[in-house]
């Protein structure tokens, strides 16, 4: 199913050519990654890549690609063509998170490192498109999407003090099915409290969507 969906996405493999001719390290991650391994087509393909975000800039727009580039200072470019798009960002470490929502800087690091800063080790996944392997850096992710099991990487309260929305993305993803680890639901319950009123409306509504919404 993995290699029919691929096929199906010539915007996204005509990407990876362009990527594979400037580096071997180039994966679809996250959402898009999990959704293969469990059968589901995936709504939206992130991509990471070890390539220098300004000779990224330069080939896809060079390609024909409509780039936006204000995330470049967290190495995180938006590119689009014939009406599809995709987030293409290297491997980053997230350093300094002050205000329950994005980090203050970032630094370009390895795809172990990357790994790190994800939510749920299912979530933590990638995926080379051609070969079709998957990489599962935290060594947890395979195991607990198989299983169903919903996990914070490393220590739930981190997690969750970096970015104040993961206790809800967590319960929206219980209502999808997953199993929540006993640690991490824990946690969950005991920050609920302490962070849910800093979290914009926007961004709860959306998360309420989602649960509610199918797909």
């Amino acid at each position: 199913m993995i290699d029919d969906i691929l096929k199906s996405q010539n915007i996204l493999l005509i990407i990876f050519s362009i990527l594979k001719n400037l580096s071997s390290k180039n994966y679809l991650v996250g959402g898009c990654v999990r959704d293969f391994l469990i059968k589901k087509q995936p709504k939206d393909f992130d991509i990471v890549t070890d390539v220098d975000i300004n000779t990224l800039e330069i080939h896809f727009r060079d390609a024909g690609f409509s780039v936006e580039g204000s995330g470049k200072e967290f190495f995180v470019l938006n590119i689009g063509k014939k009406g599809k798009n995709f987030e293409i960002s290297n491997f980053r470490k997230d350093i300094d998170y002050i205000d329950g929502r994005r980090p203050q800087r970032v630094e370009k690091t390895d795809i172990y490192e990357d790994a790190k800063r994800r939510d749920f080790t299912i979530n933590a996944l990638y995926l080379d498109p051609f070969s079709l392997e998957v990489i599962d850096p935290n060594g947890l992710g395979l195991k607990d999407l198989e299983g169903r099991i919903l996990r914070f990487i490393g220590n739930p309260r981190d997690r969750i003090k970096e970015d104040h929305l993961r206790i809800f993305r967590f319960y929206r993803f219980i209502s999808k099915g997953f199993i929540p680890e006993r640690r991490s639901l824990r946690e969950v319950r005991k920050l609920f409290s302490t962070y849910y009123s800093d979290i914009t409306p926007e961004r709860v509504r959306e998360e309420i969507e989602k649960m509610c919404l199918k797909g």
